[in-house]
């Protein structure tokens, strides 16, 4: 393969991935079905058992989830230019989108259009994320001993606040005694049963502001176990607590914004971060945007160095039996995180409350069944999906 066409297929990982991290909006598991949807059946770069497998990657990894899945996916494909290229175009958008937002966020949290818009894609994110869990569930190679794993790690991420780190190392565990002992897979299910919630005015450099920035955000990546929202009791405790970068407020204002555009959430809150804590020590607004890219940069290094030292061992060995036995048990695990991850979804911020908003309720159920349903029974683009919904929002909370 010449160095034209290594160069133009990582353009086209780049395109795609911005592709997606331009409307992964609702954090990293809302872009499972955009990387399944543009990866699996439109290039047909990986099948959906390989696809599979690494959603059980990707979530046992710290750092931010969606890093994971494209470093591992670029890298796959075509080494370490490939993953640049993914993880680039993943962290991009939400970038660019979170730092303009940060610059002009009086005027911007003012648009009463944008909460309309964003009312309707809400509902149509928690479908998005709903029907993977109906394809992968195909791929999962699930029987009757094997039926009770899914249904299991839902129950206790769903209801018993069980980190979904810890479903997968057990799931993990699980596969490798099976492996090792040939024990049956039902009777690897008490280690589920055990596993507890868990871990939960000098320039900027004279003032040494990007180092402890760097470093702040690097340990949050690093430790920062179960995607983004298990990273914001982190973010909190550093930059308000401890460092004091931004007041209580700005960081609820900060979670709020990130939830609403699109991107990671980690990456959305580091990016906001950076910028304030730049600018709020007094510095310009270009030592804010370099500010903000330190802080980026920071979140995702960990994500991106551990992913690619993982999919070398992991490609090295794809064919070890002990992997293939690991992966038996973490298959029908990982449906039970994408099941509880839409489940936990379902709430009043995110459908409005019956007894509160029952407009915005009904509306909002409507909107889930019909996002379900096309992308479920049609295989409308999610994409597609996501713009019709905010479309609606705007027209039916706008002007009716």
């Amino acid at each position: 393969m010449n160095k034209n066409t290594r160069t133009t297929i990582c353009l086209d990982f780049f395109r795609t991935f911005f592709h997606i991290g331009l409307f992964t909006i609702g954090g990293g598991y809302a872009m499972i079905p955009l990387i399944e949807s543009e990866v699996v059946n439109r290039h047909r770069w990986m099948n959906r058992t390989d696809f599979l497998d690494l959603l059980a990657i990707a979530q046992s990894v710290p750092g931010v989830f969606a890093v994971n899945m494209a470093v591992f996916i670029g890298y796959k494909l075509r080494g370490l230019r490939g993953s640049i290229a993914s993880a680039l175009g993943t962290v991009l958008p939400s970038f660019l989108i979170i730092l303009s937002v940060a610059i002009f966020f009086q005027r911007f949290r003012e648009y009463e259009l944008v909460e309309q818009i964003f009312k309707g894609i809400r509902p149509a994110v928690v479908a998005l994320i709903a029907v993977p869990t109906f394809n992968v569930a195909r791929s999962a190679g699930i029987s009757r001993r094997t039926i009770w794993i899914p249904i299991v790690s839902t129950l206790l991420i769903w209801q018993f606040g069980v980190s979904p780190v810890w479903i997968i190392i057990a799931a993990g565990l699980g596969g490798y005694l099976f492996y090792q002992s040939h024990k049956t897979p039902c009777s690897i299910i008490s280690i589920l049963l055990s596993a507890k919630a868990g871990m939960a005015n000098s320039a900027v450099w004279s003032s040494m502001l990007f180092l402890p920035l760097f470093y702040t955000f690097f340990k949050i990546g690093l430790f920062g176990f179960g995607g983004g929202y298990a990273m914001l009791s982190m973010i909190q405790g550093e930059v308000v607590n401890h460092y004091g970068w931004i007041s209580a407020s700005e960081f609820t204002d900060i979670v709020a914004v990130s939830q609403m555009t699109p991107g990671p959430i980690g990456i959305n809150s580091a990016t906001y971060v950076g910028y304030l804590a730049s600018v709020g020590a007094g510095h310009s607004l270009w030592m804010g945007i370099a500010g903000s890219a330190m802080a980026t940069t920071a979140v995702v290094l960990p994500s991106f160095l551990l992913m690619l030292g993982i999919s070398r061992l992991l490609l090295r060995h794809k064919d070890s039996p002990l992997l293939e036995s690991v992966f038996r048990i973490l298959r029908p695990a990982v449906v039970g995180l994408l099941a509880s991850a839409a489940l936990l979804l379902m709430n009043a911020e995110n459908f409005g409350s019956f007894n509160n908003s029952p407009r915005q309720f009904f509306i909002s159920i409507a909107l889930f069944i019909g996002a379900f349903v096309a992308v479920r029974s049609f295989k409308a683009s999610p994409i597609r999906v996501i713009l019709a919904s905010g479309l609606i929002g705007a027209l039916v909370y706008g002007w009716f």
